[in-house]
């Protein structure tokens, strides 16, 4: 069995991770915090997994519901069930791929979610972005409002299901256009206006299971794609109210993303 100080990923994934900008990986947590997580989502979207009908509606609870995209997002959530799978092996995880000696990191606080229902639309693919960019917090590109960031899956997401699209190596390739104008890309928000005419390869849909959990870089290019499936998809992130994470990171009230 392993202990709470042994490393979770492999030197290959690691150096895997540093290649390519993301990791998708399973296993941080067991069957059972999975499907608990899982449960707790239909519960706070007021919908019955056994009852298709339910699973277009917007719960008055919500924080927001972004129309065109389908989101609804909750902030500050402190669950028990949610918060739970924030377990060891998650934390070392993410120690292990910042070189942070495993034990170190503060805990998250809270979740927000990003759940999406089924739209209307043409499936299509997206065009790539970095994260930190809503011109009212205008974060800087350097050193940028976080150096790693995790999105945990609470269902199964199928083709055209809501899958998280990635551009392998992008990184490399935005930060090369950030650098190239420091004043110009100063902020996240006008670089990214520019990240969609760079060559950065062909996108892959991702489609996590239940449990999965993807992490990625500063920098890294991605985006969300349209759910045109009837069943929902489960996701959320992370926050915390501490005062580094709040400053690094804002987002709502008193919260930041969780940013260790």
């Amino acid at each position: 069995m392993r202990t709470a100080t042994e490393p979770v990923l492999t030197d290959d994934q690691i150096a895997l991770y540093h290649e390519e900008g993301y990791q998708l990986v399973s296993g941080l947590m067991s069957e059972a915090i999975a499907d608990q997580a899982e449960q707790a989502m239909w519960r706070l979207m007021e919908m019955d997994p056994a009852d298709t009908d339910t699973w277009s509606r917007v719960p008055e609870s919500a924080d927001e519901f972004t129309e065109g995209r389908g989101v609804v997002i909750f902030n500050g959530l402190q669950d028990h069930d949610l918060m739970a799978c924030a377990t060891e092996d998650y934390l070392t995880t993410v120690a292990q791929l910042l070189g942070e000696p495993i034990g170190s990191l503060h805990p998250p606080e809270a979740v927000h979610t990003q759940n999406l229902l089924q739209r209307d639309v043409e499936w299509s693919l997206p065009r790539p972005h970095v994260d930190g960019i809503p011109k009212m917090h205008m974060h800087r590109t350097f050193p940028g409002p976080y150096r790693i960031t995790s999105l945990f899956y609470l269902s199964d997401v199928e083709h055209q299901g809501g899958g998280t699209c990635a551009w392998p190596g992008s990184q490399r390739k935005i930060r090369e256009l950030a650098e190239s104008d420091p004043v110009a890309y100063e902020h996240l928000y006008d670089l990214n206006k520019d990240i969609p005419s760079l060559d950065l390869g062909e996108p892959i849909e991702l489609t996590p299971k239940r449990g999965d959990v993807l992490f990625f870089q500063h920098l890294f290019g991605h985006n969300g794609s349209a759910n045109v499936l009837p069943k929902p998809r489960f996701m959320m992130r992370f926050f915390c109210s501490c005062e580094r994470c709040y400053s690094t990171w804002k987002k709502v009230d008193h919260w930041g993303h969780w940013a260790p």
